[in-house]
């Protein structure tokens, strides 16, 4: 990641979802009145005004508007929304205003009161693969030595649950460190200082925290960890069961503008670049951390709801290391938030 697209989660206050949300219900109809010449059809083919994608400014999400350029959402008018705030992103799921959000399996469980919580996954989108990661000192040789140490990361990010990961794997939590939250850029520059002997931060701070501390070292990344944080597309239940061929569509242009990107790269990263106000060349450098899902990789992460992929063992492992960090009051399991119905039935 770079700084123009610093920021992939931030949490506001309970005050700004909640005017957000009450905002969305009372002035945000979903639907248009259905044809007067036939019942039937008004209760089995609802006319829908638009559907409506959120997430958040990162370059993962690019093919979405490669996607729409293109016209291969074909009739279905799609919206296009850059959300920073996660309170906005559920705000507007659960009031109907955004039919889809798009945001890794961790943040989807995280800080939930309940395992009632509004939702199901999908597809996926991307992954981090390199992109994110947590450095160390020359005294931090192990994830053993984590214990005690002074460590800075940002919560919500990609490299703050790396993190969590690497002490699970060691039996430990965050209350076995000295946690010190803070943004990326602060974390990479305290580590560059010698205030905090790890940090957990993303590219291009990685590899300038690295080079300005003498003996320091990449203790892991994203790249040692596939499939560990992926991005995914999440829809309620109810726009499943009302709008579930829009939902489709939505995946199959994401797939069709997966394979522009593989057949023609340069025409593909044009188009995207422009929608993120960068160039060619700043968006290849950025997602040069991630990796896209296309049609294939979404089949294997998947699998079916008789024989699944990895996904549900992630999203189950998700939720338990949130737990046991106090950053989720409730789990739930995979099975009641994975749809697997998308990814079996893509149209062609």
């Amino acid at each position: 990641m770079i700084a123009c697209v610093a920021k992939r989660w931030n949490w506001p206050t309970v005050a700004v979802a909640f005017l957000v949300m009450v905002c969305a219900i009372t002035c945000s109809p979903k639907e248009t009145a259905a044809p007067q010449e036939s019942e039937s059809v008004r209760e089995t083919v609802p006319v829908k005004k638009v559907f409506a994608i959120g997430f958040n400014q990162w370059v993962g999400f690019a093919p979405f508007y490669l996607a729409k350029e293109r016209g291969y959402y074909g009739d279905l008018d799609v919206s296009l929304n850059f959300i920073d705030l996660e309170g906005d992103k559920r705000a507007g799921l659960y009031s109907g205003r955004l039919d889809m959000i798009c945001e890794t399996m961790d943040m989807f469980q995280t800080n939930r009161d309940g395992a009632q919580y509004p939702g199901v996954i999908v597809f996926a989108v991307d992954e981090s693969l390199g992109g994110d990661g947590v450095i160390a000192s020359a005294g931090v040789k192990s994830l053993a030595d984590l214990k005690g140490k002074a460590i800075a990361s940002e919560p919500g990010l990609p490299a703050h649950f790396v993190l969590q990961y690497l002490l699970d794997k060691d039996g430990m939590t965050l209350k076995d460190i000295e946690v010190h939250d803070m943004t990326s850029a602060d974390a990479a520059s305290a580590f560059m200082a010698g205030r905090v002997e790890v940090a957990g931060t993303y590219e291009p701070y990685l590899s300038t925290a690295l080079s300005k501390r003498e003996g320091s070292h990449l203790l892991v990344s994203t790249k040692d960890l596939p499939g560990l944080i992926v991005d995914v597309a999440i829809v309620r239940k109810e726009t499943l069961e009302k709008w579930k061929t829009d939902v489709r569509t939505v995946f199959n242009g994401w797939c069709k503008a997966m394979e522009e990107l593989e057949k023609r790269p340069n025409e593909a990263v044009a188009v995207m670049a422009k929608a993120f106000n960068m160039n060619p060349q700043e968006f290849n450098d950025t997602r040069s951390g991630l990796r896209y899902f296309n049609y294939d990789d979404n089949v294997k992460l998947f699998g079916t709801s008789t024989d699944p992929g990895s996904v549900v063992e992630t999203f189950d492992l998700a939720g338990q290391i949130l737990l046991k960090n106090g950053l989720t009051a409730a789990t739930v399991s995979a099975s009641d938030k994975i749809e697997f119905s998308i990814v079996a039935a893509r149209l062609q």
